[in-house]
Formats: structure tokens, sequence, C-alpha cells
């Protein structure tokens, strides 16, 4: 099995327990989600979103009441249920299955992408590639948002031959997974976007436990 594979099973397997693993459900946490969610909303406010693995909507639904438009785009089913249903009343957010490595059958044109807690999901050997897909979706000068965790502690890891972290993950009924979990640098991140992208800023936000990737595509 492939390590996307590996990472796509996971979370169909964590579909039903998602949002509550994730801190969706805990409103002292949602309180102070709130400048987060406004931080993103000023960035792509009026935009046309293609959206990355957008898993059960949550962020999908912050950024529709700023963007002119989403389409949120994951290869789970069970997942982009749930995400139909959390975003059931906004008219400008649209749902498809699709490959975030190939984007088939997703249209062009957009002037915005979001992926969050998506990058660390890809394998380093596969960046590249899933850039290519992705810019080929977007407008020249598009602007893209990536947001993903800083490292963590608590997790059993190892290291594959190609550079990749990999993650055990439990769920709550006991089933055990490995993941792709990778946690990369700024300087490891301008390697990949040197010749694709421009205004490239890479924000560590401590105490957020994240960092926030911001760019261009290069015109």
């Amino acid at each position: 099995m492939s390590l996307v594979d590996d990472v796509t099973q996971y979370y169909a397997a964590r579909a039903s327990v998602y949002d509550e693993t994730a801190g969706y459900t805990d409103p002292e946490v949602e309180d102070l989600r709130l400048p987060i969610k406004t931080r993103y909303q000023d960035i792509l406010k009026d935009h046309t979103v293609l959206e990355i693995a957008c898993g059960t909507g949550y962020w999908t639904s912050t950024i529709a009441q700023a963007a002119k438009s989403v389409l949120a785009v994951d290869i789970n089913t069970a997942l982009i249920s749930q995400a139909k249903e959390r975003c059931k009343n906004l008219p400008n957010v649209r749902f498809q299955i699709a490959d975030a490595y190939t984007l088939k059958g997703v249209p062009t044109g957009f002037s915005a992408a979001l992926g969050i807690w998506w990058w660390s999901h890809i394998p380093v050997e596969r960046i590249t590639a899933f850039l290519k897909a992705l810019h080929s979706k977007l407008d020249p000068g598009a602007i893209v948002l990536f947001v993903d965790q800083l490292p963590y502690d608590g997790f059993i890891r190892r290291h594959d031959p190609r550079g990749n972290t990999i993650e055990q993950r439990t769920l709550p009924d006991g089933r055990l997974f490995e993941i792709v979990k990778n946690f990369p640098k700024a300087q490891d991140i301008h390697i990949f976007l040197s010749d694709v992208a421009d205004n490239v800023q890479f924000i560590e936000r401590p105490e957020e436990k994240s960092w926030n990737l911001i760019y261009n595509v290069k015109t």
C-alpha cells in the first residue's frame, strides 16, 4: 500500500469522529480560533477559492463567509457528505470528489487556493507534482494559503528512506494506522516553490502551534 493510500484510509476511518478529535466541537477552543478564522477570511476575501482536502468542511464554512465562492474537494466520500451537511445553507459553496494529486475533473480559473492540515501529509517525493496539478487550476498570480502544524510530541514516529516522517495514529476504537506526517522547515518550502511562486511568506505561529504559507502563483 502506498503512503498516499495510508493517509486516505486513515481519514476515511476517522470520519465519524473527526470533528471531535480535531477539537471542532469544543466551545472554548472555538472562541480561541476566532482571530485565526478572521485572518484566513481576510486573505481570501472576495476570491474564487479552490480548497484542497476539505475534510468535514469546518474551514470551508469559515472561508465561504468571506470568499466569492468555494469549490471544496476531498477524496473521501464520508468526509464530503459531512461537509455538504455543514455547508448546506451556503449557496456559494460546491463540493467535488477529487484526488488532490491530479485534480482530474476539477475546473480551472480560480483566483485562490486553500489547504489546511494537508501539506504535512504529502510525501516529499510528490510535492512537486502536487503543486503542478494545483497551479494548473489557478489563474496566474493567484494567492495560495497553506496551514499546517509545527512539530509536537506524544506520537511514535519513524523516517523512511525518502525523508518522510511516518507517524502512528490510533483511533478511539483502537485501530492503528501509520501515516505521512512531515514537519517541513522554511528552507524546504522555499526550495519547492523557488521556480513556481512569487512573494513567498512562511510564518511560524507558535502560539497557534502552526505555520502559515502564503504565496502567489508565478505569472
